[in-house]
């Protein structure tokens, strides 16, 4: 481990993140096609390669003639649509029909609407002339040189269409992580089995796929027995640098009883530990390492500690990978519309909640009930994290309090 990356021996939330995010640099570009580039983060800025629109263009259905032509009639010369390349000079008295669109044949112009006109052969006369030219004119969407998407914007709908329109068919993105999931827990059993005594059906791995789909990562999953040298066996391609990785998840093992082993399995892998422990829950029995560019999380098994761990802390790696410039968790500010249930305790506790936008522009937060750590039936109605400082009992309605949407990638 390289000297000047600290080792935290208990992180807090915020201490946490600024750790992982300084450890992880945006991973080498690619250039994508647009079919495959939703979702991904751009390495570049894109600038406009030309005035946008490049040539004035007419804004309605209608007639341009001469700004300076004081005709109540015009004769109707030509007629344009949009495509159309005709550039001409109009005299006193002379009108070209226009499509929306479509490219004015000269500079000087005026369009108006149709329905502005009585249409005869060959010819109009206005019934009105208003003061708007309706003329989308040339650079006033953008100049050429104007920086349209900067690095780190995530890619979406609109932007991709606007990459389409500029002809930028292979933007530069972070090229996805490599990630391996190892999952243990001899409790354990595949979501379609019926669980025996003493057994519970497996949710983690199906959490952890989730999660990296909204960041179109498909990981590499290993479910092993709760044994440490079967999970170094299963490791030894990854430890020989045999198997490129990125990102190492390890689910269950994280705590310090006598069967957890994730510490032993890291450090014996290669991975020096850089924080040993986290002040929230759940999910205070975080471990983080590093080796070289790769990071490892070892997960505390409980579904819902785990479910804050990905939404918190993996994602903070995954968005800094992509390059994102600030790949931190976006804590946002809302009123409480319920006091939660809370109890005293020496550490911060992430609390989920439904928060919600309500008519009159409020952002109001309700806090949901749940009984521990492994509780994930709150999960089915929570899209939020609301922080409970320390030693936090009886907040009110209305309190201001800070949250994080888990219901967003970015």
């Amino acid at each position: 481990m390289e000297s000047n990356v600290p080792t935290i021996a208990e992180a807090s939330i915020d201490e946490a993140c600024r750790c992982i995010a300084g450890l992880c640099s945006p991973l080498e570009a690619e250039p994508v096609p647009l079919t495959q580039a939703s979702g991904r983060c751009l390495r570049d800025s894109v600038v406009a390669p030309e005035d946008l629109p490049p040539f004035d263009r007419s804004a309605m259905d209608g007639y341009a003639f001469r700004h300076d032509d004081p005709s109540i009639r015009f004769v109707v010369v030509d007629r344009l649509r949009a495509g159309d390349w005709r550039p001409r000079a109009l005299r006193i008295g002379e009108a070209v029909a226009i499509a929306t669109g479509a490219a004015l044949p000269s500079a000087g112009l005026q369009v108006i609407p149709r329905e502005l006109v009585i249409e005869q052969e060959g010819a109009i006369e206005l019934r009105q002339r208003p003061n708007e030219r309706y003329i989308r004119r040339q650079g006033e969407d953008a100049h050429a040189g104007t920086v349209l998407a900067r690095a780190g914007t995530r890619l979406n709908a609109g932007i991709l269409a606007l990459l389409a329109s500029l002809g930028y068919t292979q933007p530069r993105v972070a090229r996805k992580p490599i990630v391996w999931h190892i999952l243990t827990g001899d409790e354990l059993v595949e979501p379609d089995q019926v669980p025996g005594p003493g057994q519970i059906r497996d949710s983690n791995a199906t959490l952890v796929r989730a999660l990296l789909a909204e960041h179109g990562i498909v990981p590499h999953q290993i479910r092993l027995p709760e044994d440490e040298m079967t999970c170094l066996r299963a490791l030894e391609p990854v430890r020989r640098n045999e198997q490129p990785v990125d990102l190492l998840l390890c689910s269950g093992g994280a705590s310090v009883g006598p069967h957890d082993f994730t510490r032993s399995l890291l450090t014996t892998c290669g991975f020096d530990i850089v924080i040993h422990k986290v002040q929230a829950r759940p999910g205070r029995p975080l471990i983080v390492g590093r080796r070289k560019s790769a990071l490892a999380f070892g997960l505390p098994g409980n579904p819902l500690a785990h479910f804050v761990c990905l939404q918190i802390y993996v994602r903070t790696a995954l968005r800094a990978w992509e390059g994102v410039p600030n790949p931190e968790p976006c804590w946002r500010t809302g009123r409480l519309a319920a006091p939660p249930a809370t109890k005293s305790a020496p550490v911060e506790t992430l609390w989920p909640a439904r928060w919600q936008v309500t008519p009159t522009g409020m952002v109001e937060l309700e806090p949901l009930p749940w009984q521990s750590s492994g509780d994930l039936t709150v999960l089915a109605s929570a899209n939020a994290l609301i922080r409970v400082p320390p030693h936090t009992i009886n907040w009110e309605v209305g309190t201001l309090v800070r949250f994080l949407p888990t219901d967003s990638v970015s």
